[in-house]
């Protein structure tokens, strides 16, 4: 059991190769935890925060309107800091479980901080304050966990030196709490301990990954795990809004080609190709290798716009994926992912040589003057679209959708 303390994961973010670290801990069977104290010490931070942005941010629209007379500036929500504590509590627990302290442990702490034994101390001479009281319950949660696990060995974390020592010399009561435990009870002062001790680097297979990557198996699990960036259609978020604007860019062979646009969402989830593989490492952790990477994929479709209208378009999402391969097959996960983006020109230009060969196909099997008048851009009561192989693959795929959904519902 890895226990980590507050400082560990301050500024740690969701995206950080600290993250990353964990969660492949986690992935190979390592528990990773914080005690109740430092999950709370860190929402708590991340509140505070919040709660003075937010008293900045009111005192700025309410000075802003003394200078608008016409009205119209928008007023601020209210304060919610137990959401936000929520939200982070909910954030960190992707990296980390929680170890609840027991009610002597608390007393204890507490006890500790009246009495200014170590961890606590005194902070401005012989009549300052007395504080600690909480690095006390920290301690005493990872040395109680020990206790009860007797078959675990416990490694607590933290770069807190002053407080806790290096791990070599305890003051009293420190060095009794370790009393009969000293063998399986080990302190680390960073993450580069950690890392030398469970995650060692490792030589990449440089083929083991982008074969992997080719598996359906694979493209479907990528899929499941962007989905939240990939919303249809008036489709709802959990919270029941609807989904925010997608980010995309337009394709097809006008003037607007590779123009940049804000999207109400896909029409039908879209088509996405492999792109590419970056930030590729390798950890050893607990002799079996574990590969980390970045892949680029592009995701091709038909989004709808304001209007409405369709178009066809393109984004880039990228996912940070962990792989292993053991005994029982190829493992992969998906770490996390990021929002969708607009294409750069030198995915435009390859996603439009894509896009216009297979639209030249169609227009070829289908010409203009023989397409059916329901499917006439001038008559169809579908979104407008700007050519007859856009709106003949929009009828296409109307009818492989409503297929779809037919299916489901039998």
């Amino acid at each position: 059991m890895i226990i980590l303390d507050t400082n560990v994961l301050w500024g740690v973010t969701l995206d950080s190769s600290t993250a990353d670290l964990l969660r492949a801990l986690r992935a190979a069977g390592v528990r990773v935890a914080v005690p109740w104290v430092v999950m709370e010490e860190l929402a708590s931070q991340r509140a505070l925060q919040y709660t003075e942005t937010h008293e900045k941010a009111a005192s700025a629209l309410k000075e802003l309107k003394r200078h608008v007379p016409w009205g119209g500036v928008p007023n601020l929500g209210q304060v919610d800091t137990e959401r936000h504590r929520k939200h982070w509590r909910n954030t960190y627990r992707q990296m980390v479980e929680v170890i609840q302290p027991s009610a002597e442990v608390l007393r204890n702490a507490l006890f500790r901080e009246s009495n200014v034994l170590a961890p606590c101390k005194r902070v401005g001479g012989q009549k300052g304050e007395k504080t600690g009281s909480r690095d006390a319950a920290i301690w005493l949660t990872a040395v109680e966990y020990a206790r009860k696990h007797e078959d675990d060995k416990v490694y607590f974390v933290s770069t807190n030196t002053k407080d806790f020592g290096n791990g070599t010399e305890y003051p009293e009561p420190m060095k009794s709490d370790l009393a009969g435990i000293e063998g399986r009870f080990f302190h680390l002062t960073s993450m580069d301990d950690v890392l030398s001790r469970f995650a060692k680097q490792a030589d990449p297979d440089p083929e083991f990954l982008p074969a992997l990557l080719a598996r359906e198996e694979t493209i479907g699990l990528l899929v499941d795990a962007l989905s939240e960036h990939l919303p249809t259609f008036a489709s709802k978020t959990d919270d029941g809004w609807l989904n925010p604007r997608l980010i995309c860019t337009r394709l097809g062979d006008g003037e607007d080609a590779g123009e940049t646009l804000s999207g109400l969402g896909w029409f039908n989830t879209p088509s996405l190709t492999l792109d590419g593989v970056l930030d590729e490492s390798a950890r050893s952790i607990d002799g079996q290798d574990w590969y980390m990477a970045t892949v680029r994929l592009l995701a091709t479709g038909f989004m709808v716009l304001a209007g409405p209208s369709f178009i066809p378009a393109a984004n880039a999402l990228e996912a940070r994926v962990l792989v292993t391969q053991d005994k029982t097959g190829t493992r992969p996960s998906v770490l996390r992912c990021k929002p969708p983006q607009a294409l750069d020109a030198e995915e435009v230009s390859r996603v439009l040589s894509t896009w216009t060969n297979w639209q030249q196909e169609v227009e070829a099997s289908f010409p203009p003057d023989h397409l059916p008048r329901q499917a006439s851009a001038k008559t169809s009561t579908l979104p407008q679209s700007d050519s007859s192989a856009a709106a003949l693959s929009f009828l296409i795929m109307m009818a492989v959708d409503a297929w779809m959904n037919r299916k489901r519902s039998k």
